[in-house]
C-alpha cells in the first residue's frame, strides 16, 4: 500500500491533510513532530512526506534538511503558514522538494499531486 507521512504542528492542518490522504487510499501516519517517529517509521520508504516547516527550536531549512536525511521518501511536499518567498527559494534550492504550499491550502492541487503518483 502507498504510504504518506504527515508532519504538522498545527493540529487543524494535520487533521485536514490526514483525511485528504486517507480518502485517496494511502496509508497515513500523521504526527506533530519528528520526536513521534519510531525506528520502523525511519526505515519505511514513504511515497510522500507532507510537512510543515515551523517547529520550535529549529530553522525551516534545518528542519527540511533533517527530514530529507533521516526519513526515506520519494516526494516531499511543504505545507506551511510561512509564505515568505525567500524561505521558499531557499528550500527549493535544497533539491528534492516536490511542492511548497502556503495557508490557505489548495487541497485540490495537493490531491492532484498525490493522485498522479
Amino acid at each position: 500500500m502507498r504510504k504518506i507521512l504527515v508532519i504538522q504542528e498545527d493540529i487543524v492542518i494535520l487533521k485536514i491533510l490526514e483525511q485528504l490522504v486517507k480518502i485517496n487510499n494511502f496509508d497515513c501516519k500523521a504526527i506533530r513532530s519528528l520526536e513521534e517517529l519510531n525506528i520502523d517509521d525511519q526505515q519505511s520508504n514513504f511515497d510522500f512526506i507532507i510537512t510543515g516547516i515551523l517547529f520550535e527550536g529549529i530553522s525551516p531549512l534545518e528542519f527540511v534538511a533533517q527530514v530529507q536525511e533521516v526519513i526515506l521518501h520519494k516526494n516531499l511536499l511543504i505545507v506551511t503558514n510561512m509564505g515568505q518567498d525567500k524561505v521558499k527559494q531557499e528550500i527549493f534550492a535544497l533539491r528534492g522538494v516536490t511542492g511548497f504550499y502556503t495557508v490557505p491550502i489548495d487541497l485540490d492541487e495537493i490531491e492532484a499531486i498525490i493522485q498522479a503518483y
